[in-house]
């Protein structure tokens, strides 16, 4: 994980190489439309490929020193930013934990776990599953074997160390806050039957209870229909105010980044509306305590 950038020139510290990379590229691209020069224009200018500066823009492609030099030149940008944006350039060129996964998940599953890892806040509906985040290693397991038809056996390992890897985030001196918004549903789905869902609902009640960045708030059935229903997705925020906020939506059979801010919004309104539905977190913990008596 890259270093702490230096607070003296108001650097937002990403903690992850993904993060960085988005931030520089933004930035890069925020300053040459402001200039109002064409992606090609300014490639063409520094004698870059038009692609590969498409890609540094879209934080998808490493940027050599040699080039930032040139496009800093190019975009008139002064020293002080120079320095920040080297120090982004420096953070996205550092390989964090994820990227030994390469060979297991797909580019763009990839791409968002680095997103999680340098994210400042996790906003999560679940209509069925308890959150990765805040799952326990026998429910995960069970998540995992039987959720999961295409994960072959000598994958199973490996899954469950980035399950483990990703609840880092929640520990520490700087943990990601975390909302999440479940459904009743996702309490009462006997999954790994009754003693792991016990215990996966004893951990809710704990770690919400004992922990101040941890909000669980609970949707119950008698809530009827509401804004959220239906496909669970994330919500992520980030330290940096140049960052705007992204979705993760996922199906059985595909999910997507969403990062254009105009559909993230349209996602928060519904996280906001759908929250009006849900108990408050003091009466939530206390339905997870009475689920897990049921059980």
């Amino acid at each position: 994980m890259p270093e702490e950038w230096s607070r003296e020139h108001n650097v937002v510290m990403p903690t992850s190489a993904v993060v960085a990379a988005w931030e520089l590229g933004l930035r890069l691209r925020e300053r040459r439309e402001h200039l109002s020069l064409s992606v090609g224009g300014a490639a063409k200018a520094v004698k870059m490929q038009q692609p590969n500066l498409s890609a540094v823009e879209a934080g998808k492609k490493k940027l050599t020193a040699a080039n930032l030099t040139k496009l800093a030149k190019l975009y008139e940008i002064e020293p002080d930013e120079r320095e920040a944006l080297e120090a982004l350039r420096i953070g996205a060129d550092q390989r964090d934990w994820y990227h030994q996964y390469s060979w297991l998940f797909g580019e763009d599953f990839l791409r968002y776990l680095g997103l999680e890892h340098g994210a400042d806040h996790l906003h999560t509906y679940q209509s069925a599953i308890v959150p990765g985040p805040l799952q326990t290693a026998d429910y995960a397991a069970e998540i995992i074997r039987g959720g999961s038809p295409y994960v072959r056996l000598t994958e199973f390992e490996p899954r469950m160390e980035v399950r483990q890897v990703r609840q880092h985030r929640l520990i520490g001196q700087e943990p990601m806050r975390i909302t999440a918004l479940l459904a009743e549903a996702a309490l009462r789905q006997r999954v790994g039957g009754t003693e792991v869902m016990r215990i996966q609902l004893d951990h809710l009640a704990t770690i919400a209870t004992e922990h101040q960045h941890i909000e669980i708030r609970v949707i119950p059935f008698s809530a009827g229909a509401h804004a959220a229903l239906g496909a669970p997705f994330d919500v992520l925020s980030f330290a940096s105010p140049r960052l705007p906020d992204l979705v993760w939506q996922e199906t059985l059979a595909t999910f997507a980044i969403i990062d254009k801010p105009v559909h993230a919004r349209e996602y928060a309104v519904v996280l906001a509306e759908a929250t009006q539905k849900a108990l408050d977190a003091k009466a939530s913990i206390a339905l997870i305590r009475q689920i897990s008596k049921d059980f």
